[in-house]
């Protein structure tokens, strides 16, 4: 894994982080699902909103952060064997930005003692799958995301063998 040195990693902290990780979310979203959910749940994504479920997220997970030049450019989230969150502002693609990250969620898993980790993914994001499977992941399920409004949106399912 190569992360260039513009980047930088660093875990996200409860209590002073959680606007950052909602507002990233938010620009990650709207950059990487136009075509793959519908507008109008992209429209409808709140930021300020979010805050308050990653006071929830950091409390009961662990985060990591990337950074270029001070300015957050991607982060990830775990949560016991689960990576729940992986996203990369899309001017950062392909720079190993989002392997990094990933490596320090699966280090995390692993230090609780897990063998394996698993994640979600839409499953027409046929780049995110491409990445997972280039890192790793085997495709073992699939099911609906769960947007009442929308239940014909699938993902599936990453397992991961851990070092």
């Amino acid at each position: 894994m190569k992360l260039l040195t513009r980047y930088r990693t660093r875990m996200a902290m409860p209590g002073r982080d959680e606007e950052t990780l909602a507002r990233l979310k938010v620009t990650c979203w709207r950059e990487s699902y136009p075509g793959l959910l519908p507008q109008p749940l992209l429209d409808r994504l709140d930021a300020r909103r979010d805050e308050v479920n990653w006071e929830r997220h950091l409390q009961e997970g662990i985060a990591w952060i990337a950074e270029q030049s001070g300015a957050p450019v991607g982060f990830g989230h775990a949560e016991g064997a689960e990576v729940t969150t992986l996203y990369v502002r899309k001017a950062d693609h392909g720079h190993g930005v989002g392997a990094a990250l990933l490596t320090h969620l699966f280090d995390e898993i692993s230090c609780f003692g897990r063998r394996e980790a698993f994640l979600w993914v839409l499953e027409k994001n046929l780049k995110a799958r491409g990445f997972y499977e280039r890192m790793g992941g085997r495709l073992v399920a699939r099911r609906p995301v769960g947007f009442p409004r929308y239940p014909e949106i699938m993902e599936v399912r990453y397992d991961f063998v851990l070092d």
